[in-house]
């Protein structure tokens, strides 16, 4: 079994678990250079993953930025319990110093993805990744 065909069997593990109907799971493709690497400017311009609220879809890069090796289980199992908070505590708009922002990392949005994460320790399939 490949690496991306066991992610997408995790993944479906996880709708079970966490109760995620009609979502989607994609795997972010990046354009590799001649040298085989992918992302250039780390300090700048990556993304573990993005989640799209309106569509349902959770995207998640699973190899390594920058020699495009496969990602451990674990990580990305943290990765996905980061994005399925993004689903549970939706960022909302706020008056900040005088100006109108949307906060979509705050105290209960980090307390909810702990939550996740012990939930998934808990499942008897997933916990052996957190050995």
């Amino acid at each position: 079994m490949s690496h991306e065909e066991q992610i997408v069997q995790i993944f479906s593990r996880l709708k079970e678990i966490f109760i995620l109907e009609n979502f989607q799971f994609k795997i972010m493709r990046r354009q590799i250079d001649e040298e085989g690497r992918g992302v250039l400017n780390l300090k700048r311009s990556y993304r573990l993953a993005h989640t799209s609220l309106k569509n349902k879809t959770i995207t998640v890069d699973i190899y390594t930025p920058r020699f495009r090796k496969p990602k451990s289980i674990r990580s990305i199992l943290n990765i996905l319990a980061h994005e399925i908070a993004h689903h549970q505590k939706l960022p909302f708009r706020q008056r900040f110093r005088g100006r109108i922002i949307t906060r979509q990392h705050y105290p209960a949005f980090y307390e909810q993805v702990n939550k996740n994460i012990e939930k998934i320790k808990r499942d008897e399939i997933l916990k052996e990744y957190f050995k």
